[in-house]
């Protein structure tokens, strides 16, 4: 009878104990006015979470302004803010900063991203990130969600800014896979610039695989630009593939580059696997000064079952040099259904030994529907080529 009983309480208070830790550990507020931390010297690190909450748990964070600044070489700096492992947070902050002046810095910003389950709802003013040295490493990932659900709202500009050769930047917001689900609202421009040789840029907004969703509004326009010799930029938006679904609502999108050897990439509401994409825009604008460079843009197609629902004000690309080479698709299948509507359609080459190619509303096994005004290609120079391919099947 005693030991039953020395069981019983034993069992009773393990409880106990158990239910007040988690109790303890499940709920924080904070509520702070500035947050701001600084460093000197060296191979500095600073990390900097706030607000996050994981397996059940939940958090609520209301500050003026987060800061991170560090001054000094080989320095790393990490901030995550509102993200949800399987818990809940709510995030109210003005403005969010880091940056650092010398080379070899790393950096690395989450806000408002979401997984196992997780719930996070993040509000915010400007979000910026600024290097200035060689070797420069950026990632940026707002609003992501894997198998949860992420809700940002950032009322005015987005920013990655690199001042160095050898630079890397990637940024990612709204983007989902497996089951997540992700609405992105942003109020003013977002913008990657860097000035440098041998820089890459990676810009991912918007895109949803598995059976994820994503929704993504942003007031202004989108910008990536590089200053330099051998630059890589990559840009893609509202791309769907699995079960996946995107939705995207923007201003113009312009990736610039001025150097030789530069290469552009850019992809629109391209839709596979059954995925579906629709996006609403106004201009997308490559344009290129130098030797060598390379521009591609992909706009609402579709393959594999996929289905594609673009409306762009209009799409141009401009080269100016020699051995330039550019190319447009547009609504072009392949086992998919792809609807595109775009008010004009514009190439302007300049030099020597330039290429230009145009690809609208080709068919292979699918179906495609492409309404658009005026096609042009222009060249300028000795040795150019223009090649134009429209509803073909």
């Amino acid at each position: 009878m005693y030991i039953i009983n020395f069981r019983k309480a034993l069992i009773a208070a393990a409880i106990a104990m158990i239910a007040s830790t988690a109790w303890a550990q499940s709920s924080t507020k904070v509520t702070v006015n500035d947050i701001n931390q600084t460093q000197q010297g060296a191979a500095a690190n600073q990390a900097l979470d706030l607000g996050n909450a994981s397996k059940g748990g939940s958090a609520s964070v209301n500050a003026k302004n987060i800061t991170q600044s560090q001054t000094a070489a080989g320095a790393t700096q990490k901030m995550a803010v509102g993200n949800a492992a399987g818990g809940k947070t709510s995030v109210n902050v003005g403005n969010i900063s880091q940056s650092q002046t010398a080379l070899g810095g790393t950096q690395s910003m989450s806000v408002g991203n979401a997984n196992q389950g997780g719930n996070a709802k993040v509000t915010a003013g400007n979000i910026s990130q600024t290097q200035a040295g060689m070797g420069a490493r950026q990632k940026m990932a707002i609003g992501d969600a894997d198998r949860g659900k992420s809700n940002v709202n950032l009322g005015s500009t987005v920013t990655q800014a690199q001042l160095a050769a050898g630079a890397n930047q990637e940024m990612n917001l709204g983007s989902v896979s497996g089951t997540g689900s992700s609405n992105v609202r942003i109020g003013g421009p977002v913008l990657q610039g860097q000035a440098a040789a041998l820089s890459t840029q990676k810009m991912d907004i918007g895109s949803s695989s598995g059976n994820a969703k994503s929704n993504v509004n942003i007031a202004g326009p989108v910008l990536q630009g590089q200053a330099g010799a051998a630059q890589r930029q990559n840009m893609q938006i509202g791309t769907a593939s699995g079960q996946g679904q995107s939705n995207v609502r923007m201003g113009a999108v312009v990736q610039g580059q001025a150097g030789l050897a530069n290469n552009q990439d850019m992809k629109i509401g391209n839709a596979s696997g059954n995925g579906k994409s629709n996006v609403i825009m106004g201009a997308a604008g490559q344009v290129q000064g130098g030797a060598g460079n390379n521009q591609e843009m992909k706009i609402g197609n579709a393959s594999g079952g996929g289905r594609s629902n673009v409306a762009i004000g209009a799409v141009g690309q401009a080269q100016v040099g020699l051995l330039q080479n550019q190319q447009v698709e547009v609504g072009n299948s392949k086992g998919g259904t792809a609807n595109v509507a775009i008010g004009a359609i514009v190439q302007g080459q300049a030099g020597m030994g330039n290429s230009q190619q145009i690809k609208v509303g080709n068919a292979n096994t699918g179906s495609t529907a492409v309404v658009t005004g005026a096609i042009v290609q222009g060249s300028a120079g000795m040795g150019q080529v223009n090649k134009i391919n429209i509803g073909n099947n």
